[in-house]
């Protein structure tokens, strides 16, 4: 029974088969413009859905120059994973960015989350070669990986209602997905996740956390990879706006301990809700190319930097 649950859950989950593709998709497109005539190193821009929503590589070929390829995934995935995915097509001289939501380092265990475990085994065996995590993120014991897998009565009872509604079996499609790899979706109105002012410096107290963020450190010395770290814009109440845009700060700070930071007057707190679609996070096209343009001339100083 449970041998054939994990199977429904392996191969029915519609969201691990939505994340599964997305991720195909964005590793063709790496060899894609690997292909292309432009030279100059490459950039990776990845982390959770803020960033598959919200980064344009178009526009940071527009303005830099150089071939981009936005790796974003799932905050479900974890973050080590989701460095991973960033990292791992990654070579000398390329620059990988992590835009990546200061909630998301609150995990406190290295094991893969569920979603990952099916996103990645999806594609055995060739798996993600060359990221950050590479060596790590199979070191539990197969037993326990495997009981990522299984899927929960809730999973069970949500999946079975949708289908009895034949209604969509997750809340993005394939047809989401716009030609340069950045996700959108319809919205009736503007969306009601409008943030409150929270405390984020703590989260990087955690030894775990610390230990990646120097790994990270050294796997970008070693392979020659500029890793930069920078906040995504998030929708928030302008009543809170300057004090949120302080506790970001203060997080940056502790990022930069490690890892340059890109920085921007935002700050990652927004006041204009009418630039987000359905989450607080995932931005229209218009916030997005926005965001994108800003995030470009925050790069441009480092990334003409003599060696």
């Amino acid at each position: 029974m449970w041998i054939c649950a994990a199977i429904v859950s392996f191969k029915v989950d519609p969201e691990a088969a939505f994340w599964k593709r997305v991720v195909k998709l964005k590793q063709e497109r790496v060899s894609m413009e690997r292909e292309g005539r432009i030279e100059g190193p490459m950039i990776f821009v990845g982390g959770g859905s803020s960033c598959s929503f919200s980064i344009h590589p178009d526009v940071l070929t527009e303005v830099m120059g150089w071939r981009a390829v936005n790796m974003g995934g799932s905050a479900g995935m974890g973050y080590r994973y989701l460095i991973d995915l960033a990292t791992s097509r990654a070579e000398r001289g390329d620059i990988v960015i992590l835009h990546l939501e200061p909630a998301i380092f609150r995990g406190k265990e290295k094991r893969m989350t569920p979603l990952a475990v099916k996103v990645d085994l999806a594609r055995f065996p060739t798996g993600l070669s060359g990221g950050v995590f590479e060596d790590e993120l199979y070191e539990e014991p197969v037993a326990e990986l495997l009981a990522a897998l299984r899927p929960g009565a809730k999973f069970l009872g949500t999946l079975a209602a949708k289908m009895v509604r034949s209604g969509p079996l997750y809340r993005y499609q394939l047809a989401d997905i716009r030609g340069n790899g950045t996700l959108s979706c319809k919205t009736s109105a503007p969306n009601p996740d409008v943030g409150s002012f929270k405390a984020m410096r703590h989260w990087l107290d955690d030894g775990v956390v610390q230990e990646d963020l120097r790994k990270l450190a050294e796997y970008a010395e070693e392979r020659g990879v500029m890793i930069f770290f920078t906040l995504p814009w998030e929708s928030f109440r302008s009543e809170v706006l300057v004090a949120q845009r302080d506790e970001h700060s203060a997080y940056l700070d502790g990022i930069a301990e490690h890892l340059p930071v890109l920085r921007d007057e935002m700050m990652g707190a927004v006041g204009d809700n009418s630039l987000f679609l359905d989450t607080g996070y995932h931005m229209t096209e218009e916030g997005g190319r926005l965001r994108t343009r800003v995030l470009a001339e925050a790069l441009k100083p480092f990334s003409f930097k003599e060696e």
